[in-house]
C-alpha cells in the first residue's frame, strides 16, 4: 500500500497549479487574516508555517512589515514554487511535518488546513513540542464540518488521514502538554486551535 506521505506529495504537486483559484484563495486569506486579527504576534516573532503550501499564510504575515523571521516547510516542490514567487524574505524547505528539523526554536509554529494530512498525530505533536520556544504557541487552523461530513470528506478527499472534532483536538493538545488551550470557529468550517507550550 501506498505510503500516506507519497500519495499526499503526489496529490498536492498534482494541484499545485490550480490550488490558488479566485474562490478558494479569497475564502483561505479571509480565514487566516480572521484568524490572525485574533492571535495578535508580537514583532520580532520566529515563526514557522508547517505544511506552507503555496505560501498564502507567510505572505499575509509578509505584507504585515513587523520584522518577523519566517520560514516554511511543505513535502510538495510544486506548492514551493509557487510559494517562493509570491516570498520574499522567507526561509522555504522541502520537508515534512513527520520529519521536521530545525536547528532553531520557534516562537510560533502554525499548521493551517494541513492537520487531517499528517500520517502520524502523535509523532507530530513530539514535532511540535521540539521546535517551540518556552512559552511558544501552536496554531493549528484544520476543517471541521461536524462529525458526519468529517467522515465523508476524509473518505473522498486523497491524503486524508483523520478529520479531528474539537474535542480530539483539545485532548491532543492537552496530552502534549500545551496549556492555555483555547478554541474558536472561523468562517463556519475552520477550526482554530492555540496552545501554549
Amino acid at each position: 500500500m501506498e505510503k500516506l506521505l507519497d500519495k499526499n506529495k503526489k496529490f498536492f504537486n498534482k494541484i499545485a497549479r490550480y490550488y490558488d483559484n479566485k474562490i478558494f484563495l479569497k475564502y483561505l486569506t479571509n480565514s487566516q487574516n480572521k484568524m490572525l486579527d485574533f492571535i495578535k504576534i508580537k514583532e520580532n516573532s520566529k515563526i514557522l508555517d508547517a505544511g506552507c503550501g503555496t505560501g498564502n499564510l507567510l505572505h499575509l504575515l509578509e505584507k504585515q512589515n513587523k520584522k518577523y523571521n519566517l520560514s516554511g516547510i511543505d513535502i510538495s516542490e510544486e506548492m514551493l514554487k509557487i510559494a517562493k514567487k509570491k516570498l520574499i524574505n522567507v526561509k522555504l524547505k522541502l520537508q515534512s511535518t513527520e520529519n521536521i528539523y530545525f536547528k532553531e526554536s520557534f516562537d510560533y509554529v502554525f499548521s493551517t488546513e494541513a492537520f487531517h494530512h499528517y500520517s502520524d498525530y502523535n509523532l507530530i505533536m513530539e514535532n511540535f513540542n521540539k521546535i517551540l520556544k518556552k512559552d511558544g504557541k501552536l496554531i493549528v487552523l484544520d476543517f471541521d464540518f461536524g462529525f458526519l461530513l468529517n467522515k465523508i470528506f476524509h473518505s473522498i478527499e486523497p491524503g486524508n488521514s483523520k478529520m479531528h472534532s474539537p474535542e480530539e483536538f483539545k485532548r491532543l493538545f492537552k496530552q502534549y502538554r500545551f496549556k492555555n488551550v483555547m478554541q474558536k470557529r472561523i468562517n463556519l468550517f475552520l477550526l482554530l486551535t492555540i496552545g501554549k507550550k
